[in-house]
């Protein structure tokens, strides 16, 4: 299944919009030197299982990519993403814990 990301930069988020009215979400904040502080991700009870939050998590970590962020990974979520086998090379490269 194909989920369509929305980005909103004022309410610093990645959102995901269901046809059942409920919303997933990545909320972030920007710090200073260029990094983005994944701070939240939450994922609806009737999609939770479905890879809705992988889903976010890379759309965010495109974004920085994109744009030359580094991402802090302060939900548990967005680490265990980046500690794991799925994440690409590149973006394990955005995790600031590496570079410290």
């Amino acid at each position: 299944m194909a989920f369509r990301v929305e980005h909103c930069r004022k309410a610093t988020e990645f959102f995901i919009k269901f046809n059942t009215g409920s919303k997933a979400y990545l909320q972030y904040a920007e710090l200073p030197n260029r990094v983005l502080d994944f701070q939240h991700t939450v994922t609806p009870e009737d999609q939770q299982g479905k890879g809705v939050a992988r889903v976010l998590v890379k759309e965010g970590l495109k974004y920085a990519a994109d744009n030359k962020y580094l991402v802090q990974p302060t939900c548990w979520y967005v680490a265990k993403y980046l500690d794991g086998e799925s994440a690409t090379k590149e973006e394990k490269e955005l995790d600031i814990r590496h570079k410290l």
